[in-house]
């Protein structure tokens, strides 16, 4: 288990899309980010490098602030997602 990082927000769930693309990540993200309050956090966990484009694209069309990426190697990417 990682060692919580104070840098990153402490998320409310999460989304491990691990094995899927990008054109799935995002539905699957809206999906997820619909089962919570307005203001709750989101951690999407993604090995898709097309997602650390991808997500801050869906961020700005959706209006989900996205408050931090944390890339943990060149293949996984942490997207932190609030929900509006």
């Amino acid at each position: 288990m990682m060692a919580p990082n104070p840098e990153t927000p402490q998320p409310d769930a999460v989304l491990d899309a691990a094995g899927a693309t990008c054109a799935t990540i995002t539905p699957m993200t809206k999906a997820k980010i619909s089962e919570l309050l307005s203001g709750a956090i989101l951690e999407v966990r993604s090995d898709d490098p097309a997602a650390r484009e991808g997500m801050p694209a869906w961020s700005r069309l959706t209006g989900n602030d996205l408050l931090a990426v944390v890339v943990d190697d060149p293949i996984r990417t942490r997207f932190y997602l609030r929900k509006k």
